[in-house]
């Protein structure tokens, strides 16, 4: 029969590029999975079957609804198996910086495309241009292996053939005969998170987020904990006595700098042996800085929600675009609206981006602006916007309109890309080609922070500052090195202090609350975080490809929901090392547990409004 041989063509071929890509995949990362034996690579590549076989599925579908017109059946099939090649392999590069398979992002696509090529071919030159150059090949040669296919002339059996198809592909994009239909996340079910990686293939990832339904997500049922172990669990994280912080009359301004990809692993104060940062390292000594934080995520709006309602994310997603976003939260820029303070966002990058600009508006800010909004430039824009000195200069023309107080977020696109203008000098700062040419855009980057800072000092002598990163930059092979980002607060009301401790990106606004208003736990009972300033115990979370970590007195537990243990490491200032897990690490894992629990469940019922009753110990029924 021509519609299931052309059918099955189609399906085995969409499988082998799957297969092969795969491969390419682990070859590519080989420095990320080098530490696991060769065989269990192997077996993870093919454990993923199910969502080979569902990718192959929906291409082969697709194809043979042009079973009808030779010319039509081969270019379709030529099209979608480039497609597909194209998805892998771009997913190849984005788990190169996110350390995670393509999900939600994949909709940026429609209104970020130049920002991304342009990224792909600054960054990895080589791979992307040879990819480029390699597609119309491809497509040549799928066009030569389409002359297989064969067109099927329409009858009274065509709707039934049609139809038929449709079932079989369908069996196969639900995993078969399982009783659930297949999500990426089952990718965990192979009891590993690192071969959960190589087990799931991107385009499926991608093309499952492209056609959930209204981009609904779903929470992670598999963390659970009693009312018992949270009740006890709160109480030790939150028992501690809050000190109230006197404030002066005067409210400061405040900048929040959202400094974009900042990874605190390639800074000097946090370990890398060279300076990288020299503006920021020089505020140390008269700040308010922890021994590091945990970022809430690994994209901009995912760093916007922690910082802004200091609460958790949803597991390795983000509100923004979908229908958590809806839900009422309190925020840290609410505070101060109501307080009389003018609020501004601004992005070097487009504010359609993700939907950032109406995200962060959406969490209080009064005005967005982004790179379109900056017509007045020194420097060429990089592949996603324009540089950050030219982005502070629009910054301070738009302040200067404004009264007293304000405060602002900006998060700079400079660090968004590797790329320095021509006349900046590049500095031997890593070995690794590709690193060096981020590290000089981080120096670029904290060479015009400084400038800024100096101006507004000069301008708004009485601005309060916080230095934070969105998130941190990916490709790390330690998961917590994914999202250790810097931290410090400069300015009024500050008192340099040294906090040796790790602590969480939630952290920022208890401490801006309690620095400019003086307690955040009357002010703001449902943030999630701490004060650096008011609180003595710290905590912090992650979430790492179906991992969760957790960071309590230089401890981490990481659990592994899906085998259901713990892996336990000790740090060695921000180094992670192994270590048997000890008397301490099941109560982290409580801890842990309880507030992942109690934060995704209030989370996704928009009720994040009633942590104080946890806080208190008030559990509800």
């Amino acid at each position: 029969m021509i519609f299931l041989r052309n059918y099955f063509i189609v399906f085995a071929l969409a499988l082998s590029l799957l297969f092969l890509t795969k491969v390419f995949f682990l070859a590519f990362h080989w420095n990320q999975f080098s530490n696991r034996e060769f065989g269990t690579l192997i077996y993870a590549i093919f454990w993923g079957f199910r969502f080979d076989l569902a990718m192959a599925a929906i291409i082969a579908w697709l194809v043979n609804l042009f079973n009808f017109n030779q010319r039509l059946l081969q270019h379709a099939m030529a099209t979608l198996l480039s497609l597909l090649v194209l998805m892998q392999l771009g997913d190849i590069l984005y788990f190169e910086d996110a350390a995670r398979h393509v999900g939600y992002e994949i909709t940026d696509i429609f209104h970020d495309f130049d920002s991304l090529l342009l990224t792909a071919v600054t960054q990895h030159p080589f791979f992307t241009i040879s990819t480029l150059g390699l597609l119309p090949f491809l497509h040549h040669g799928f066009l030569r292996l389409a002359r297989l296919l064969k067109t099927a002339r329409p009858n009274l059996l065509y709707p039934v053939q049609f139809l038929l198809l449709l079932l079989i592909s369908i069996f196969f994009v639900r995993g078969m005969a399982q009783p659930i239909p297949l999500t990426p996340w089952q990718a965990s079910q192979i009891g590993d998170s690192e071969l959960a990686v190589l087990a799931l293939n991107g385009s499926y990832s991608m093309t499952f987020a492209l056609f959930e339904p209204s981009g609904k997500l779903q929470p992670d049922i598999r963390i659970n904990a009693t009312d018992d172990e949270i009740r006890k669990s709160f109480d030790e994280l939150y028992g501690d006595a809050h000190k109230k912080m006197s404030t002066s009359k005067a409210l400061p301004n405040v900048v929040l700098f959202f400094l974009e990809g900042w990874s605190a692993a390639h800074m000097k104060p946090y370990g890398y042996p060279k300076t990288t940062t020299p503006f920021f390292d020089s505020l140390l000594p008269h700040a308010l800085w922890p021994r590091a934080a945990i970022a809430g995520g690994r994209r901009t709006t995912e760093g916007i929600f922690t910082t802004l309602t200091s609460f958790q994310n949803p597991l390795g997603k983000t509100i923004a675009n979908t229908q958590l976003q809806v839900h009422p939260y309190d925020s840290l820029i609410d505070i101060f609206n109501r307080a009389g303070y003018k609020s501004l966002f601004f992005q070097g990058t487009a504010k359609e981006t993700s939907g950032t600009g109406a995200f962060a508006q959406k969490l209080g800010f009064q005005y967005s602006f982004g790179k379109n909004d900056v017509i007045e430039r020194i420097y060429p824009t990089n592949s996603w916007g324009v540089h950050d000195p030219d982005l502070y200069a629009f910054v301070l023309k738009q302040i200067d309109k404004i009264e007293s107080p304000f405060i602002i977020g900006i998060n700079g696109a400079t660090t968004h890309d590797i790329s320095i203008p021509d006349k900046i000098p590049v500095l031997p700062l890593a070995e690794n080609q590709q690193l060096n040419r981020r590290l000089n855009a981080l120096h670029f980057a904290d060479a015009a922070l400084g400038e800024f800072v100096q101006t507004i000092q000069e301008r708004y002598p009485n601005t309060l500052f916080v230095f934070f990163a969105d998130h941190a930059g990916g490709g790390h092979k330690k998961m917590i090195h994914n999202y250790l980002i810097p931290l410090a607060f400069v300015g009024p009301g500050v008192i340099p202090t040294h906090i040796d401790h790790i602590v969480s990106q939630r952290d920022i606004a208890p401490t801006l609350v309690d620095l400019v208003f003086g307690d955040y736990r009357r002010i703001a009972p449902n943030f999630s975080g701490k004060s650096l300033v008011g609180d003595s115990r710290f905590f912090a979370d992650y979430f790492h490809n179906g991992v969760l970590g957790w960071v309590e007195n230089g401890e981490i537990v990481e659990f592994l929901p899906q085998q259901n243990k713990l892996r336990c490491f000790h740090l060695d200032k921000l180094e992670p090392i192994d270590e048997e897990c000890g008397a301490h690490d099941p109560q982290y894992a409580s801890h842990l547990r309880s507030f992942t629990h109690v934060s995704q469940k209030l989370l996704f019922a928009g009720k994040t409004r009633e942590f104080h009753l946890y806080r208190n110990g008030q559990i509800p029924h």
